[in-house]
């Protein structure tokens, strides 16, 4: 018997490649006179920008050009894109980046609709009402920010992540293109995928999973499984970026559902006490975290064991053998391993004796309520001791 379950609206969706060229199509449609185009610096140092820019000024579109969304946004830099909204009266968004930039937006967006603070809105369903039209366009194959409810902020003051989940910060649009991944440098290329492939992993495990969201956690499985080290050596080879850019909006998809589960958790004390990519930790984090769940996912894991494998030995493995979960986990450590993933919480900078902190600060995230095992403050700390080195 299928238990109830319902899937949220989320975005309309153009996937392929060359589709940043209809921005300004998108654009017009949604009334978007002057369009705020927010992203960060770097984007458009490399180039990336260009497709979209060039869709907005063949439209004659009055765009007001904003690039200084920080990574892991905080609330200050939420309201300082605010105030460039409001002070060049902007009307609709357009966010080109990875999920900071989008995440950024999406907080902004609420803010001009609602008023106040983001610290106003941490937690579930607060906003009540909507913001100017959005459209969100993904640069890296990992978050999926472009398809969630959720915003992502670092807060300045309290000095910890919080998040913001309400429909009312869906897209209008998210437009996904897979050639804007082809500048990506290896190193993000890598941590960004790891994140997509955290938030499949760790959707199918939540005990909000449903047929739906799992038929898209086990494709984006399957697609990293396979295209993932051929991404991370050319991120401009069509063959590789496309299903991998999909499978980060899958997963996406998925994990609004769902929510996450203890990788997250433990990835966001890191970046609080010790800086770094998002992605990357997750990268470092995900096959021990595996191990930990295994009492409650061997079932699951299995299925996933022939998606993971490098894909000449793809064919060798049965889900039926008693071993295949732990043969999934073993090809989460060994893709990690291939595409230069650092091997242990210490190679990102992390100390021991800030462990104890971590622990509790991680043992009060949300995502503990959707991860298959239960887990407290001293899990958490046994398992960054183990992820020590």
């Amino acid at each position: 018997m299928i238990q109830p379950f319902q899937i949220a609206r989320g975005p309309r969706v153009r996937f392929g490649r060359g589709e940043a060229a209809s921005v300004a199509e998108e654009a017009r449609a949604l009334g978007m006179k002057r369009p705020m185009l927010l992203t960060d610096p770097g984007l458009a140092s490399a180039g990336v920008l260009e497709p979209v820019t060039e869709s907005l000024r063949k439209a004659g579109a009055d765009f007001r050009l904003y690039e200084k969304a920080e990574p892991n946004p905080t609330d200050e830099s939420i309201l300082r894109a605010k105030a460039f909204y409001e002070g060049h009266g902007c009307l609709g968004t357009i966010a080109l980046g990875g999920g900071s930039a989008i995440d950024t937006a999406k907080a902004m967006n609420m803010l001009l609709a609602n008023g106040g603070r983001p610290s106003d809105y941490y937690g579930v369903d607060k906003p009540a009402k909507r913001g100017p039209a959005f459209i969100a366009v993904p640069t890296t194959a990992g978050t999926g920010s472009e398809v969630t409810r959720a915003s992502i902020i670092t807060d300045v003051e309290r000095q910890t992540k919080s998040s913001i989940h309400s429909d009312t910060l869906y897209a209008d649009v998210a437009v996904v293109d897979s050639a804007l991944l082809a500048k990506l440098p290896r190193y993000f290329a890598a941590g960004a995928l790891m994140d997509a492939l955290t938030h499949a992993i760790e959707s199918a495990g939540s005990p909000k999973a449903s047929p739906w969201t799992e038929a898209l956690c086990m494709q984006a499985i399957a697609s990293i499984g396979r295209h993932a080290r051929r991404f991370v050596g050319d991120p401009a080879d069509p063959e590789a970026a496309d299903p991998l850019a999909l499978a980060a909006t899958l997963a996406g998809a998925s994990f609004t559902n769902t929510g996450l589960g203890i990788v997250h958790a433990l990835t966001h004390p890191v970046y609080s006490f010790f800086g770094g990519h998002h992605g990357t930790t997750n990268g470092v984090l995900l096959a021990t975290v595996m191990r930990f769940n295994l009492p409650a996912m061997r079932e699951k894991y299995a299925r996933m064991a022939p998606l993971l494998a490098d894909p000449p030995e793809a064919g060798a493995l049965d889900p039926r053998d008693p071993g295949a979960a732990e043969a999934a986990i073993e090809g989460v450590r060994a893709l990690a391993r291939d595409i230069g993933i650092p091997p242990d919480l210490r190679a990102l900078g992390a100390k021991a004796e800030y462990l104890d902190r971590m622990a509790q600060e991680a043992a009060k995230s949300p995502t503990v309520r959707t991860n298959p095992v239960h887990a407290t403050a001293e899990d958490m700390k046994r398992l960054y001791l183990e992820l020590m080195g």
